[in-house]
């Protein structure tokens, strides 16, 4: 027995391990990359939001594509590696070049080799989701194997802000380059691992459709919750650079030092909330942290320049609370692809993830999509030479703290009494089991 606890502990751990990687171009791409293509490139802030925002239009669309096409790969060749092998050829020069762009470049330059990087992420998360989902059945060992997932994946940022930290006195521009190709190396590495190793599982139903899952009502009801809640973290993710330059008005290595914190802290809030979700119902733990959010975020709008012990604490609350947001949701979602093989007895995990993958993204895009585009029409000025009009000002605290606490509560009161619970969930697992 202990020898199989510690074979299935080893297969959790190569299953994980490519997150560490994929995890590397998050805080660049999402945070980061926006930011740079508009002051430093030079975009201006509402072109480089719509470039974005049609970027994750391309690639909504992709990923119910993505997923279809996934679902139905021959089991001979690999439903779950093949796809990942691929996207990763796609992905990764995509990042390299979307990480050396000319200081004169143009939008078509971003928006090219950003749509490239996110066809070839879509690729690989889809079925790389969709695997943990048919490795493991059961309710606890699906909340360890997302746990360690996005665990190892909270790493990966972790050291993403510390090379940052070490490459302050390098340009904006030699960071990027420095983060695409050491990402390339080490991305081309674990991947070999992880495919090499971790077996494939197959579960049982008919091949799936094109056609959304719209009866599947627990799905949708986790899905819409999680849409919200990424728009929540989507506005302080994309405003944040913005927040710390002209709010608080810190430097550079304050920055990242609060970004180091934020993830660090995640990563110490992920087994702290498997280990309540032991003893609760997941979605339930899922509410708890998001309403802790939601406290940390209402003292945001207080603060002003050089406040950065008292956003310090804030940084370690919020990052706490994204260690449930990261390794929760996605096991919540893994019981619902058991639900649908129950209720409609389809095989297709993949399709799902990638309506799941297609909500993030979706979240994400219109959040730059609208704020960036609204601050410039407020007046924000990317001049920091220039005085702040009291408009632009004060809309970057709103979208930044006000308006995420607003879309929290509402995800909150879609998920407080979700019925797929652990004694549910149990029960559903013992029907499909008698089934087959």
């Amino acid at each position: 027995m202990l020898a199989s606890s510690r074979f299935e502990n080893r297969l959790k751990l190569l299953y994980a391990l490519p997150a560490f990687a994929l995890a590397f171009p998050t805080i660049p791409v999402f945070v980061l990359l926006p930011t740079f293509y508009a002051e430093t490139v030079g975009l201006g802030l509402s072109t480089v939001g719509w470039v974005m925002f049609g970027l994750r239009l391309f690639d909504v669309v992709n990923d119910p594509l993505v997923g279809f096409a996934t679902d139905r790969i021959p089991r001979r060749f690999g439903r779950r590696k093949l796809p990942m092998a691929i996207g990763g050829l796609i992905a990764g020069p995509a990042l390299i070049f979307l990480f050396s762009p000319d200081l004169d470049g143009s939008a078509f330059y971003l928006a090219f080799w950003g749509g490239l990087l996110y066809l070839g992420w879509t690729i690989i998360q889809i079925p790389y989701l969709a695997w943990s989902v048919e490795l493991y059945d059961n309710y606890s060992d699906r909340n360890e194997i997302n746990g360690l997932r996005e665990g190892i994946g909270l790493a990966g940022i972790l050291s993403v802000g510390l090379i940052l930290l070490f490459l302050t006195d390098f340009s904006e521009l030699d960071r990027f380059q420095f983060l695409a190709w050491f990402t390339f190396i080490i991305g081309a590495f674990l991947f070999l691992v992880t495919l090499s190793i971790v077996p494939e599982a197959y579960k049982s139903g008919k091949l799936p459709s094109l056609k959304f899952p719209y009866k599947n009502a627990l799905f949708l009801r986790v899905l819409s919750a999680w849409f919200i809640n990424g728009l929540a973290n989507g506005f302080p993710a994309v405003c944040l650079p913005l927040y710390l330059t002209y709010v608080l008005q810190l430097e550079d290595i304050d920055k990242y030092l609060l970004i180091f914190m934020y993830f660090l802290f995640a990563i110490i809030g992920i087994p702290v909330w498997l280990s309540i979700a032991k003893h609760m119902d997941k979605h339930k733990v899922w509410c708890c942290s998001m309403l802790i959010a939601c406290a940390s975020f209402m003292f945001v709008p207080f603060l002003g320049t050089g406040d950065i012990l008292v956003f310090g604490l804030i940084c370690a609350a919020t990052g706490f609370t994204l260690g449930s947001d990261l390794s929760l949701p996605p096991s919540i979602q893994s019981d619902c692809a058991d639900w649908d093989r129950y209720r409609f007895r389809f095989d297709r995990t993949a399709t799902l993830f990638s309506n799941w993958s297609m909500s993030t993204k979706l979240s994400l895009g219109v959040a730059v999509g609208i704020a960036f585009p609204l601050l410039e029409y407020l007046g924000l000025s990317l001049d920091r030479s220039d005085v702040q009009p009291q408009t632009g000002y004060m809309a970057l605290i709103v979208i930044y703290a006000v308006l995420p606490i607003v879309l929290k509560l509402l995800a909150v009161g879609l998920m407080w009494n979700f019925p797929l619970t652990r004694d549910t969930h149990a029960a559903l697992n013992l029907a499909l089991e008698k089934r087959i």
